[in-house]
């Protein structure tokens, strides 16, 4: 009996051995990359040797840029007036991220990278002042072919959103578990993210008679897809 019992073990133990990858979840590898979106830090480790698994956060800092648009407001007078208005925008903002990676070939380091960034819905943040608009009735700030209201003292605050959850796709050379303490990846994709919607911290959004082609309305017109390129410093830690 206790002979039997010895083989199942043994039996069981080989079967395993030759059912599951060798190299299943056994090593854990850090990246730090930069790149379109910001600052990222990673965490991945292998499920087979084909597929590798991982996971992280990308921090873009605050990079800004200004652009001039077209106001309209109703003068303390009662006039009608119109003007013009520099606004900042900021790219700053803080997403997770889950991606697969899959190496089709065994002995190459290209891959191609499938999953999804979630948080950090706020694309770019709106901010300006205008002097004329201060006390002013009816004030707005056409952004594309929309207007935001200010907050009656001159104050333009609002943004642009996308959705929370943007799939993301893309392909790279180079193992985010290296086999070696060190060694460098680069990666190309897109984040799915719709088209930029406005939103105003302040009242309501309306639709403008007037569209002013700029720098903001190009991003709402064309950053559907969010590019991505990241390269990386990948560390394996165990």
């Amino acid at each position: 009996m206790k002979k039997l019992l010895v083989s199942l073990a043994a039996a069981v133990t080989v079967f395993a051995a030759q059912a599951l990858p060798f190299d299943i979840a056994n090593h854990l590898g850090l990246g730090v990359g930069v790149g379109t979106n910001g600052i990222t830090v990673e965490a991945a480790t292998p499920i087979t040797k084909f597929i590798g698994l991982r996971a992280g956060v990308s921090f873009m800092p605050g990079i800004t840029f200004n652009a001039d648009t077209d106001i309209q407001y109703t003068a303390p007078d009662g006039q009608p007036g119109n003007g013009n208005i520099e606004l900042e925008g900021a790219l700053k903002r803080v997403q997770g991220e889950v991606i697969v990676n899959v190496y089709p070939f065994p002995t190459s380091s290209f891959y191609v990278a499938a999953g999804a960034y979630f948080g950090g819905d706020k694309l770019i943040k709106i901010s300006g002042y205008s002097e004329e608009l201060k006390n002013a009735s009816d004030a707005g700030v056409i952004i594309g072919d929309y207007e935001i209201p200010t907050d009656g003292n001159g104050n333009v605050k609002g943004g642009m959103r996308v959705k929370n959850f943007r799939p993301y796709l893309g392909i790279g050379f180079g193992r985010v578990n290296p086999g070696k303490f060190l060694n460098f990846s680069m990666e190309l994709g897109c984040q799915f993210q719709g088209k930029p919607e406005i939103y105003t911290d302040y009242g309501e959004i309306k639709d403008s008679a007037d569209i002013v082609d700029n720098t903001f309305h190009d991003i709402q017109k064309y950053l559907k897809v969010y590019p991505t390129l990241t390269f990386r410093l990948n560390f394996r830690a165990f």
